[in-house]
């Protein structure tokens, strides 16, 4: 019965990126972003009989990767942030139904300068950001 099936849609325009204020364009078919923790939030430790102890790490840091195209409008601003070392806000939000998800967090940064590639067709490359403290909300 097609009542029992979850039906979701995904549109990638609405995710969005926002660094200092600045909506961030020109990603790459391969993505927009990736984000990732650090470290597993939790280690369990089973002993010999069986008892079990849940670890919690405090180490909250993460790192979201941009995929940019390299014609991306966006990187000669990235680019200028990583050179001169300044902290960022970053925020990301998801508006699709299914997964929706965001963040705003300050004090990341941008952990290289964007790599400068030249070739016969346009490329994508990645900006790598660490961010302190990273929550789902």
């Amino acid at each position: 019965m097609a009542n029992d099936i979850e039906i979701a849609s995904y549109d990638p325009k609405k995710v969005n990126v926002n660094i200092n204020g600045k909506i961030i364009t020109g990603f790459s078919p391969d993505g927009v972003i990736n984000v990732v923790r650090n470290e597993d939030i939790v280690t369990p430790t089973v002993g010999t009989k069986g008892d079990v102890t849940y670890n919690e790490n405090a180490n909250e840091s993460g790192q979201v990767t941009l995929h940019l195209l390299g014609s991306s409008s966006s990187l000669p601003f990235l680019r200028s942030l990583a050179v001169k070392r300044k902290e960022i806000r970053l925020t990301i939000t998801d508006a699709n139904d299914a997964g929706a998800v965001q963040f705003a967090e300050e004090r990341c940064r941008i952990i290289k300068p964007p790599d400068l590639a030249k070739a016969k067709e346009i490329g994508s490359t990645d900006i790598n950001i660490f961010v302190p403290t990273l929550n789902y909300r």
